[in-house]
Formats: C-alpha cells, structure tokens, sequence
C-alpha cells in the first residue's frame, strides 16, 4: 500500500533536524518517488529506503563509483569516467578487476552506479530484468534517475525491508555484504523516522500513488468539462429549434 506525506514539511524538518545532503533537488525527488512506490508500506520502510540512500549516494540518483577522482562529485559524465576512475576500475588492490568481470556495449564495467550504488552484472541483469530496462547493454541507464530509484526500490524490497523491523545490523549487512556504515546508516534512519512522525508532515498509507491520485483528478475534471459542454450543447439545440 502506498504512502503520502508533504514532501516540502519534510525537507523543512529534515534540515531543522540536522539533515544534510550535497543534493538537495535529487534528495527532493526521492522523496516524490517514495510517494509513487508501491513497494514503500510504512514509515520504516520510508525512512531505511533514505538512509540506505544517504550512505551510498548522499541521495544523489546519478552518483556513479570513484566519482571524487574526476572532479566535483556527483556530476554525471559524459560518455565514460575520467582516466583516474578507469584506472581505479581496472585495479585489483583489494578488489577485483571490473574489466574481467564483463562490459556492456560502450566497454564499461559493471561498477557501483546509481542511488544504491549497483555493482556486478549480475545484479545489472537481474535488477534491469526487475524494472523493465537492458542495463546490460548499456549500464549507464542504472544512472537515469527514475531507474536509479527504481533498482533501489526493487533491491530493498527484496533483500532488505524485512528485517527492518527487527534486525538493523542485518539490515545493513544485506545492503553491503558487512557491517561497514552501520553506525551512519542507523544514525540516519531514526533521523527520518523522526522527521516522518512530524504532525505536519501528516505521513500515513493510501490506497493510490501519487501519480494514480493526479490520474484520476485531471480524469474527472475533464469528465466534469465534458458533461458541462454537452450540457451547454443541448440548451443552444434547445433555443435554436
């Protein structure tokens, strides 16, 4: 069941709290993405979801890995990463080689992109199948801020929303494969929830996303212009008979 909530008290809140991101406009539209989320169902969900976000991205829906090594951060490119990014991608100090790994079509590997920051063509694969997109071929469409959102949805709802409840540590360890960033991530979860269970925010379930709601006003509205007009038809027919 989807969520609603104002985006805008939200923000507010958040900053008033302490809350701070390199990425205002994206962290912004996450929010909206949040509320046209079918997988997002309550508060904690919300709030993991953006702390999740916060940690690998800094809310950024176009971060790519190793983007500090080209200059400003979270500056998309434009048809590949600078030298020194390549160079970090192609190293195996204490990695592996992205390049033996597989590339798409524009020889670039599989490295960490997007919101969640994802890694592995197998995960290209399995969350491009997922949302409808070939983030095979061409891996930088994990970068287009309605995909990014979506593989982060997609991944959450599938490896991590159910220990929220119950098992933070776990929670993190299915996002990272370990423990690292925990301390941030759950410093960064109760700073949302907080900010959600604001009064003016008035956070609670729907039965529509946002965009279904805004479907079905503007339906309405032309229903109601098109009973008006056959109204105003059939007087004119009837005074000019």
């Amino acid at each position: 069941m989807p969520v609603k909530f104002s985006t805008n008290n939200a923000l507010k809140d958040f900053y008033e709290l302490g809350g701070i991101t390199n990425f205002p406009d994206s962290l912004k539209s996450v929010l909206n993405y949040i509320q046209n989320d079918e997988n997002i169902n309550n508060v904690k969900e919300a709030a993991y979801l953006l702390a999740t976000a916060k940690k690998e991205s800094d809310y950024s829906l176009e971060r790519y890995e190793s983007d500090f090594l080209c200059g400003k951060v979270g500056e998309p490119y434009k048809n590949q990463p600078c030298d020194s990014a390549l160079k970090y991608y192609r190293s195996s100090d204490g990695k592996k080689n992205y390049y033996d790994l597989g590339t798409d079509k524009n020889g670039l590997p599989y490295f960490g992109r997007g919101l969640i920051q994802l890694t592995g063509k197998e995960n290209y694969k399995k969350y491009g199948d997922l949302i409808g997109v070939n983030l095979v071929e061409d891996a930088d469409k994990a970068m287009k801020p309605k995909n990014s959102y979506k593989i982060t949805s997609e991944y959450l709802n599938r490896k991590t929303f159910k220990y929220v409840d119950s098992n933070l540590t776990q929670a993190r360890k299915s996002v990272n494969g370990g423990t690292k960033g925990l301390n941030d991530v759950n410093s960064e979860y109760n700073l949302w929830l907080k900010v959600l269970e604001q009064p003016e925010i008035k956070f609670k379930k729907v039965n529509q996303t946002k965009n279904q709601r805004i479907g079905f006003s503007i339906m309405y509205v032309l229903l109601g212009l098109s009973v008006v007009g056959f109204a105003i038809g059939l007087t004119y027919a009837t005074r000019t008979k």
